[in-house]
């Protein structure tokens, strides 16, 4: 009785054919269409249980539709955009999860660090108490991951960071557009960190009206940075327009 089962053909070398027939008589199954069968739903039973591609997708709601959609009809500036636009708010979101987790406070364990009482004693090799920096102890509000705190000195950073305010810092690796504390050429300083794709490196004055103080290092400049750590904040901080 003829079947009404799809037919397929198929070529393969003699390699495969043996290694098929191989399976076959170790299995002691009846013919080789049986044996390709067989291997065939082992192949879809390992694929279904390894290949996260090969399961069902997550449904996206129509709104995430209707987005994909309008962003898949933009030309290649206005998807440059909007990716963009997406880094800056994913950033957001990883900062402010972040900063929760450095603002928690253990009430049973009062954590102790360093303040230094200007920016350039943090590079300090062996600070003296009293004269380089002052017991801490963090409160309540206080982020509780930082690893060692800074008395800001100057205008540079206002109005977020004023002169004799306290920022507190953490060893986090460093990103664009974070403020982290910079050592160039043995002097300290707190600054908001950009790098362009071609090398250069900017360490920005959150004050525009002190633009002065910013800071370029070119790649050929021979120039020394070392980062001293992050200073920990609960937003980002837009990157001058200079730097785009």
């Amino acid at each position: 009785m003829p079947t009404e089962k799809p037919r397929v053909t198929i070529t393969m070398s003699k390699d495969q054919l043996d290694k098929i027939d191989n399976y076959r008589f170790d299995e002691k199954m009846k013919n080789q269409t049986q044996a390709i069968l067989s291997l065939i739903e082992l192949g879809f039973a390992e694929l279904s249980s390894t290949n996260t591609a090969y399961k069902k997708a997550p449904s996206l709601s129509d709104e995430a539709m209707k987005i994909a959609k309008d962003y898949s009809d933009l030309d290649s500036w206005g998807k440059s955009a909007v990716r963009e636009v997406l880094n800056i708010e994913k950033q957001r979101c990883e900062d402010e999860d972040r900063f929760i987790n450095d603002t928690q406070f253990n009430n049973f364990e009062p954590k102790v660090i360093n303040r230094y009482l200007e920016p350039s004693a943090a590079g300090i090799a062996a600070p003296v108490e009293g004269k380089d920096f002052e017991p801490y102890e963090l409160g309540p509000d206080d982020p509780q991951g930082a690893a060692y705190a800074i008395r800001v000195q100057g205008d540079s950073m206002e109005p977020d960071f004023p002169d004799g305010s306290t920022v507190f810092v953490n060893h986090d690796a460093i990103v664009n557009g974070d403020i982290g504390v910079f050592c160039v050429d043995g002097g300290t300083v707190i600054k908001q960190y950009y790098r362009d794709p071609f090398g250069m490196t900017y360490l920005f004055s959150l004050n525009r009206k002190r633009a002065d103080a910013d800071v370029p290092i070119y790649p050929s400049s021979g120039q020394t940075l070392v980062c001293q750590g992050r200073v920990i904040t609960r937003h980002r901080y837009p990157i001058p327009p200079l730097a785009r």
